[in-house]
């Protein structure tokens, strides 16, 4: 009878896509389920994450005057995101009241 070493999903799963070229994809995938956890419940509550396109974060935010006070914490916001996800290029943020998806 041949024995099988079975592996945990969370310890083959990074190299699996590395290999099918879909890593960078993955970890831009995880900034926007941290967003909420990196902005806090006021402004999580306010905007949404929808996603990266080349360095990109899109963000939807429900009103305008929220939109402008996100533009003066926006450097901050990254220097934060980059800390969570450091292996994602991440250049700026841009928000908008527009359903960006």
């Amino acid at each position: 009878m041949i024995q099988r070493k079975f592996s945990k999903a969370g310890d083959v799963l990074p190299a699996i896509l590395k290999k099918l070229g879909l890593e960078q994809r993955f970890k831009e995938q995880q900034i926007l389920s941290i967003w909420p956890s990196v902005v806090g419940m006021e402004i999580a509550s306010r905007t949404r994450a929808t996603r990266i396109e080349k360095g990109t974060l899109y963000v939807h935010v429900e009103h305008g005057a929220w939109m402008q006070e996100l533009h003066f914490i926006e450097k901050e916001l990254l220097g934060k995101l980059r800390e969570r996800a450091p292996g994602v290029k991440l250049n700026k943020i841009r928000f908008s009241t527009k359903d960006q998806t």
